[in-house]
């Protein structure tokens, strides 16, 4: 065994590159999702009568992980509230692929009551980025004796409370002023826009903007139902960039500027994001890479359903529940996490085991798909000896394993010590492992190591499995 202290990553690649077999990709490999239910039990434990709740998890390969609790069923219709908002930003740009619009129209093009004094300079991207400079609310945007075209008519009478694009406030009003253009342009209802450009190609059969009743003035940031496996659906086909069972829904460039962040650096003057997130179109950008790209983007109503896309993990999800959201979200967090813990990003793949086979395993797993050039990229280890010292290890990747007392090395035995680490309270640890200048083909294999207090182990250390690890482009 080799000592290699001094980090940057790319110092410990030391000839592991291409000429390693490639190794197919895995979504779990030695990982597993056993600790989701308890999460979901704990939460419905909190309120019996009102937390009942579904999740689900999908892959491009196909479903991950579904299970209900309570009374829910994947099929219960429920309001989904602010969730609304990002099935209304796939209405808005298909329709901008259908160049009926573009995102930086003006509303006063199409809706004359709003071409006139700082109202002529709000563009559609405003709107479903709520920077329009509007309030967040209006009795116009719920009143059910009125079409959709009156409401925006009446929106216009309200004055606005910020110079368009100069401040972020969330609300209804913008989108529902847009709402009302995409009916004009288009010449046609939102229903039926919604129902032939999203929900039909996508088989949301249980889904419409009908959460509060039949209605021509439908609540475009708030007003639709859906179900777990409708909404399920959705977010995979934004996971796969618009294609849904090889019908494209959207274009693969509408779902990334849907998916942009669209906010950063303007001021926030209201948001109920309890990390202050920027927001996308429709959708709160939750995290980026170093780059600005977007790695977690969510629609999330108040009613706790959420639906979200992982781009680092390749990975959908969804949460039906009709609960208060505050007391859903640390909830969601928990079950992204432990997501995040167990799916295999690409370039990521397990091999071995963890040992000895007494000890609990320990997890290792890398936080991004394995790309060069990726400066955040990084090895996370969960589940380790909580608060105890161990070691990250490098070298080439041995399925087989080499017995080392109660242990097996999956690194061979020419492996250098990469960096040392302590696990903390929850046993999770992290070592940035910078991508840059590591070619595209490199390939190489991870380990670590943990001091243990396990009565079982004969050399008291435990080891994790090992990660090859293939560089992407």
């Amino acid at each position: 065994m080799t000592s290699t202290p001094n980090h940057p990553f790319a110092l410990c690649l030391l000839g592991l590159a291409a000429a390693l077999p490639t190794l197919p990709a895995q979504s779990l490999g030695c990982h597993d999702l056993q600790a989701l239910p308890p999460i979901s039990q704990q939460l419905l434990a909190t309120a019996p009568n009102s937390a009942r709740h579904a999740v689900r998890l999908d892959l491009p390969s196909g479903l991950l992980y579904e299970q209900s609790f309570g009374t829910f069923t994947p099929t219960t219709v429920v309001a989904i509230a602010s969730a609304t908002k990002t099935l209304s930003a796939a209405v808005l740009m298909s329709l901008v692929d259908s160049n009926v619009l573009t995102l930086d129209d003006r509303v006063g093009q199409y809706l004359p009551e709003w071409n006139s004094g700082a109202r002529a300079t709000i563009t559609l991207r405003m709107c479903f980025a709520h920077t329009a400079g509007m309030p967040g609310n209006n009795g116009a945007i719920s009143d059910e004796a009125i079409t959709l075209r009156q409401a925006a008519q009446q929106l216009a009478t309200a004055p606005l409370l910020a110079t368009p694009g100069s401040e972020f406030r969330y609300g209804g009003v913008s989108m529902h002023v847009a709402g009302a253009v995409c009916e004009v342009a288009s010449g046609q209802s939102w229903a039926t826009l919604f129902a032939q450009r999203i929900a039909g190609p996508l088989q949301m059969t249980q889904t419409d903007f009908e959460a509060f009743g039949p209605t021509q003035n439908p609540r475009i940031a708030g007003g639709a139902r859906s179900t777990l496996r409708d909404f399920a659906r959705f977010m995979a086909m934004l996971r796969d960039g618009g294609v849904a069972n090889g019908v494209t829904v959207l274009s693969a460039a509408s779902v990334q500027t849907l998916l942009t962040a669209q906010t950063v650096g303007i001021p926030i003057a209201s948001s109920p994001h309890p990390y202050l997130a920027p927001y996308g179109i429709g959708i709160w950008i939750d995290r980026r890479d170093s780059q600005g790209r977007t790695l977690l983007a969510s629609g999330v109503g108040a009613f706790g359903f959420h639906g979200w896309v992982d781009r680092a993990h390749a990975l959908s999800g969804t949460m039906a529940v009709q609960f208060i959201n505050q007391s859903v979200y640390p909830f969601v967090e928990r079950i992204q996490a432990e997501a995040d813990a167990a799916v295999l990003p690409a370039g990521t793949a397990c091999v071995g085991a963890a040992s000895p086979a007494c000890a609990p395993a320990v997890w290792l797993n890398t936080t991004l798909p394995a790309r060069t050039g990726a400066a955040d990229f990084a090895l996370r280890c969960d589940r380790a000896p909580a608060g105890l010292p161990g070691v990250f290890l490098l070298g080439a990747p041995d399925p087989v394993g080499i017995p080392l007392g109660d242990l097996a090395s999956h690194l061979g035995l020419d492996f250098a010590v990469v960096a040392p680490a302590t696990a903390d309270a929850l046993g999770r640890a992290a070592l940035p492992a910078p991508l840059v200048g590591v070619p595209a083909g490199s390939s190489f294999g991870l380990q670590t190591v943990w001091l243990s207090g396990a009565p079982c182990l004969a050399l008291l250390l435990q080891a994790s499995h090992a990660v090859r690890i293939d560089v992407l482009p």
